[in-house]
């Protein structure tokens, strides 16, 4: 007779590699499955009721909470923030099922009535929920274990069956094999370790067995027919200890090449992350293809999830900053106001849902997301529209974009183009073998990751009750990371090390000589070397004659400050940026002097005019609000100076007047704040300042002086007979006069046969001070 086995593997990688390692063998190959499908064919319902779809689940569960004090259990009866937190509710109850332990158990374990509200509060829920199901002739994984009968004629075909277990079987999970096995000839291989010998209970086998050591169990005969003792490899083990995330892609791309330069192949290495969000990280600096991602590569770069971010965002939390990014996104405010604005707090309809998907489909052209944008929308109409729970008398537009946010974040599509390198979760990692094994984020705040099935009740009265408490899930966890590391030639790992984050105790445990493995190394140049602009760090010069060149009284301020920084800034044309949306002291300077250039030109210098012209300036951002109301109260001050000058026959003869000319062979070039005229037909310049702190030239410190704005005004300004030039202070509402002005225009005429040249080496200021508030710092080194 033909031998027809069934193996099952714990996950549908396992699989791939074990089919991958006998395709080179002329041989039939067994029925493989995944212990998932496993158990959803080997279990049926014994009255053959319907399974629940995952979001009529939700809906049954809202219903089943009417009532209830879900503060109690620290949950929340809000909708959108609800469909989140059920999936705490889903989990405890399958766990408690899945145990066969009843409420009224776990009411007698706890002896000092600790946690009998919760467990009170969670039995009515359970009761409700059920009974929902039950009206509906519906079952769910929750009702499942007494309910269950064998699918016999599934097994039958099969004449033996062999599962690779990697972790724990539930009591139900054991009990549906153990039934298989007085059908069908049935095999357990497991790995033995310190952390998972919680198994051996079940299986009611010789409790001395050798640790690291992979046996056999025939569960039909209860009896051990196979053993054999892990071999133990030579390891490089590497821990490493770095600064930050981003460091962390650098640790790996370093640990890539030198598992390769010893000869591991490409394929044979794996990168394990505890946190799959950090793989989007990985994929912005995967310059060189290196990586295939198991999980699938997610869409939050794609156009319709970042349109639907950038929507959520300006409607909750608008700052002007934003405006760039509706830009980049081509976001049609139209459609913005008609679809979401208009109905942001309203109860979604129908009709606007089906809009609402019209419009994001409209943005996407990748076919595979926009076949998942298909399926959503499917799944939400039935959750959201169903008469079940009333429920769509209850959700608000700004409700389901939430909800939506969440459902689209989750999408992944297939990594067809991926590297040889695998990225995968630790769960992923089971019973697959790498030669080189890199895994990061090893901190004690994600090793051991936190289970939500820990939330209602605590370890001790789990472990008296006979559930899974905080210490098993954690030994899961040590035993899955032990397994991945025990297959491999070569081992890396890191961990953030700073003031907050600490290094995962799980290594003290898995690596207990882990001092010895420790090696500090600065990972952060691999990422960025190619990026730096390594010339700015040498000497940069040019064959170049400066005095061909237009000046502003800035442009030669700059020159005379720093030569590299001009470089940057009016050769190089690097220009300064910010991503602060906080108003820089120049913003608020510009908009002073467009508000009194303006009041001027309109005949209005006036404190209404003035302040209604920074009321506006302070809508369109909402950070300039405080900072334009004080200057409302300075400049009130000014204007009650400039009725007294006025009083005095000072007029104002022109404002904001651009120039132009050649001087001394150079061009410069610039505009006056401000010209006054007098009664006796003289003329005096003003600069607005809004700084407090401006210092007026001395003859102690004029030579040293960088700033020419005055001088450069008073040149402009000769056709008229000038008396004065001055810094008008609107801090303080004084006029402040140049001093030394024919002092340094001599001075000026100096720098201005400087600037006839013919090579010049745009050095870096010697003085450092100079470089603390300048933008360019970075590139330089400063």
């Amino acid at each position: 007779m033909l031998k027809n086995s069934l193996v099952v593997y714990p996950t549908s990688r396992a699989i791939r590699e074990e089919v991958s390692k006998k395709r080179s063998f002329n041989q039939l190959l067994e029925k493989y499955i995944s212990i998932g499908d496993f158990f959803q064919r080997v279990v049926l319902d014994k009255d053959n009721r319907k399974f629940i779809d995952k979001n009529l689940k939700i809906l049954y569960l809202k219903d089943a909470i009417k009532n209830s004090s879900l503060e109690k259990l620290g949950l929340s009866s809000d909708f959108s923030t609800f469909i989140k937190q059920s999936e705490y509710l889903f989990r405890f109850f399958i766990e408690t099922s899945n145990e066969y332990v009843e409420f009224d158990t776990l009411l007698s374990f706890d002896t000092y009535t600790l946690y009998s509200d919760h467990i009170s509060i969670l039995k009515t829920i359970h009761k409700n929920y059920t009974k929902l199901l039950q009206d509906n002739n519906y079952v769910d994984n929750i009702l499942l274990p007494n309910r269950y009968i064998i699918n016999s004629e599934y097994i039958e075909q099969f004449t033996d069956i062999t599962i690779n277990l990697e972790g724990y079987l539930s009591s139900f999970e054991f009990k549906v094999i153990s039934d298989i096995s007085k059908q069908i000839n049935t095999k357990i291989v497991f790995t033995l370790n310190e952390f998972n010998q919680k198994n051996m209970k079940l299986f009611n086998v010789d409790d001395n067995l050798d640790l690291d050591t992979t046996y056999t169990i025939d569960i039909s005969n209860n009896k051990i027919v196979d053993s054999k003792a892990l071999n133990k490899e030579n390891q490089t083990i590497v821990i490493s200890p770095v600064s930050s995330q981003i460091e962390q892609i650098a640790f790996i791309k370093y640990q890539i090449a030198k598992m390769i330069k010893n000869g591991i192949e490409p394929e044979k290495i794996a990168v394990a992350i505890p946190n799959e969000t950090i793989a989007t990280t990985l994929e912005m600096f995967d310059s060189e293809h290196y990586f295939n991602f198991a999980m699938g590569r997610g869409i939050q770069k794609s156009r319709v999830v970042q349109t639907l971010k950038h929507i959520n965002k300006i409607l909750v939390d608008y700052e002007p900053k934003d405006d760039e990014l509706s830009k980049f996104l081509e976001l049609d405010f139209d459609i913005f106001n008609c679809l979401f604005k208009n109905h942001w707090n309203n109860i979604l309809t129908k009709d606007l849902f089906d809009e609402i998907f019209k419009y994001l489909l409209s943005l996407e052209s990748n076919e595979e997301i926009k076949e998942f944008l298909e399926q959503t929308k499917i799944s939400l109409d039935i959750l959201i529209f169903s008469n079940i729970g009333d429920v769509c008398d209850q959700i608000l537009l700004k409700e389901f974009i939430k909800l939506l946010q969440k459902q689209i974040s989750s999408i992944t599509i297939d990594d067809i183009n991926g590297g040889k390198i695998t990225v995968l979760g630790i769960l992923e990692t089971r019973l697959v073998e790498f030669d080189g094994v890199i895994v990061i984020d090893f901190n004690d705040d994600k090793i051991p990751k936190i289970s939500v099935k820990d939330k209602f009740i605590s370890s001790k009265l789990k472990e008296l009750s006979g559930l899974p408490t905080l210490n098993d899930r954690e030994n899961l966890q040590r035993y899955y990371y032990k397994r991945f590391f025990s297959k491999a030639k070569s081992i890396a790992i890191s961990y953030i090390d700073d003031d907050v984050l600490v290094m995962s105790r799980f290594i003290m445990q898995l690596f207990p000589n882990y001092k010895m493995y420790l090696e500090k190394k600065d990972y952060s140049s691999i990422l960025f070397n190619t990026k730096t602009l390594n010339h700015f760090y040498k000497d940069i010069e040019l064959d170049i004659d400066l005095s061909k060149k237009e000046w502003s009284a800035t442009s030669l301020k700059s020159y005379l400050t720093c030569k590299r920084q001009y470089y940057f800034n009016y050769i190089s044309k690097i220009k300064e940026h910010t991503i602060s949306i906080k108003p820089q002291n120049y913003e608020v300077g510009n908009i002073i002097h467009n508000a009194l250039e303006n009041a001027v030109k309109e005949n209005n210098l006036n404190e209404q005019y003035i302040s209604n012209y920074l009321a506006k300036e302070a809508t369109s951002n909402p950070y300039l609000i405080l900072e334009l109301e004080l200057w409302k109260k300075r400049l009130n001050r000014f204007l009650e100076y400039e009725k007294i000058r006025a009083s005095n026959g000072i007029t104002i003869d022109s404002v904001e007047l651009p120039f132009n000319l050649k001087y001394n062979d150079i061009t410069i070039k610039g505009k006056i704040d401000r010209i006054d005229k007098y009664p006796d037909n003289t003329y005096e310049i003003l600069d607005y300042k809004t700084s407090s702190s401006l210092k007026i030239d001395t003859i102690k410190n004029y030579k040293e002086s960088k700033d020419f704005q005055l001088e450069f005004y008073y040149l402009a300004s000769r056709d008229k007979m000038i008396n004065d030039v001055a810094y008008y202070t609107l801090n303080d509402t004084t006029i402040k006069n140049e001093v030394m002005l024919k002092e340094k225009i001599e001075l000026l005429n100096i720098h201005f046969k400087a600037l006839k040249t013919t090579k010049v080496n745009f050095k870096q200021t010697d003085n450092q001070a100079d470089c603390l508030f300048c933008s360019y710092k970075t590139i330089c080194k400063r």
